[in-house]
Formats: structure tokens, sequence, C-alpha cells
């Protein structure tokens, strides 16, 4: 379910939600007298699965936004990472600086794309496979150059190329943290039982009353899986600094003295 088609996410909540309202609008048209009876059990239900509804929304809605500022973040922090490694490459002499300098072009490019373009699963996996790779030469062409080279301005570049690496593992780690697929059904189950309830009170043929919470609580829950996914839907975490960042790398940096 994480990696649903929001459009299709919010079809399937609709269509168990308003399933629910139609069954209780069904139970109260041919249990009248029955439904009338229990009226004031049916007035108490309704309100705790709401009540219960709402605080597991509630909840859910904060996990997906906590997630986002994450995501946010650590997309800031790795293009400052790449942009403070990118500079550093000025210090490294030829021929490890034209490699560096190649190798970090690729990867910047490659780290793009795997944020930016809405990929299946499996493409996403390749893609961050061939970014490894390219960290893997990055850091061998690096750390091989050090072992003859043990100067500070050396250790800095290491430095720099190695939070680049790591920002870069927390951000696939973000992306993989997702709010997991039980919690979304039980978010619809109790949503399910909770219209069930509620249509008892609605008769058949109203279709406008019966529509009104199905709507609204699809379009909750779509909201909130929209916060949750990072590559699929409409809010996207930007890769405006990620762009600029790659921009830069157009021109070299200027080289120490």
């Amino acid at each position: 379910m994480p990696d649903m088609p929001i459009l299709g996410f919010f079809v399937l909540c609709l269509v168990v939600l308003w399933l629910g309202i139609l069954i209780g609008s069904w139970i109260q048209g041919s249990r009248k007298a029955l439904v009338e009876s229990e009226m004031t059990v049916i007035t108490v239900l309704e309100g705790a699965l709401l009540t219960l509804f709402g605080l597991l929304i509630g909840f859910t809605f904060s996990m997906a936004v906590n997630r986002y500022d994450a995501r946010k973040l650590l997309a800031v922090q790795e293009a400052n990472a790449i942009g403070t490694t990118w500079l550093r490459t000025a210090t490294l002499p030829e021929p490890v600086r034209t490699q560096e300098q190649s190798l970090l072009r690729e990867y910047t490019q490659e780290r793009l794309l795997y944020h930016t373009e809405f990929r299946a699963r499996e493409e996403s996996h390749y893609s961050e496979q061939q970014a490894d790779a390219l960290r893997k030469r990055l850091w061998a062409g690096a750390s091989a150059y050090a072992v003859d080279h043990r100067e500070s301005v050396t250790g800095l570049y290491l430095q720099a190329l190695n939070s680049a690496i790591d920002t870069a593992g927390e951000r696939v780690a973000a992306d993989e943290n997702r709010i997991p697929a039980e919690a979304w059904w039980m978010l619809l189950f109790v949503g399910f039982v909770a219209c069930i309830v509620l249509g008892t009170k609605i008769g058949p043929r109203r279709w406008l009353l019966q529509s009104i919470l199905p709507v609204v609580l699809a379009a909750t829950l779509t909201m909130t899986m929209d916060l949750d996914s990072p590559r699929f839907g409409f809010i996207r975490v930007t890769q405006v600094d990620m762009e600029k960042v790659a921009a830069d790398m157009t021109t070299l940096p200027q080289q120490a003295p």
C-alpha cells in the first residue's frame, strides 16, 4: 500500500468508506425499528469510533510530517556536503583532481535522477546501485592518493567526501522509513466501521449526505500518504539545492595556490 499511486489510494479509500455508509444506510432501511430502539448505543458508538479515527489519523499525520521535514533537511545537507566536496577537489593535484571531479559530476546527476524521476521500486534500486558504484570509485581514488600524501588538505577532502557519502545513505534510509501498510489498513478498517455506524442515521438515496464523510476522510488519508511518499504524489521534496550544486559544477572550482 505505501507504494500505491496517490490517486489510486484516494479511490480505494473513497470506495471502502462509501461502502460503509451504504451498508449502514441499508441497515437503517431494512431494520428501522431495531435501529431506532438502539439509537442511544449507536450514537455512543459513533462518537467513540470517530474520536478513535481522529486520534489515529492525527498520529499518522504527525508521523508523515516529521518524515517529510526530515527528508527536506537531508536534501539540503547532502547538497551542501557534495558542494563542499566539489570545492575541495581544487586541493588535489592532477590527474586525481580531474578524475574525482568527473566522478563527482556523474554522481551528482545520478543522485538528482534518483530523487526527481517517478520510478518503480526496481528502477530506484538500480539507480541507487549506480550511485553506490560511483561512491566506491570516488572513495577508492581519493584513498589511494591519500596513502602516499597525508597532507592536511587531503584529509579535509576525505572528510568532505565521507560526509557526502554518509548523508546519501541517510537520505536513502529516510526514503525507506515509511508508515507501515498495517497502519493504513487499520485506519481504513476503523473508518469503514465508523461509516457503517454513521450510515444507520442516513436514509437510503440521500447521496449528498452519504458522500460528505467518505470524501473528507479519503482526502485526509490521501494527503497523509502523499506527505509520507518520497517519490509519488503531488507533495515532493524539491531538489533546488542539488540542482544548484550540479549547475555550479559546470565551472571548475578555484585551485589553491
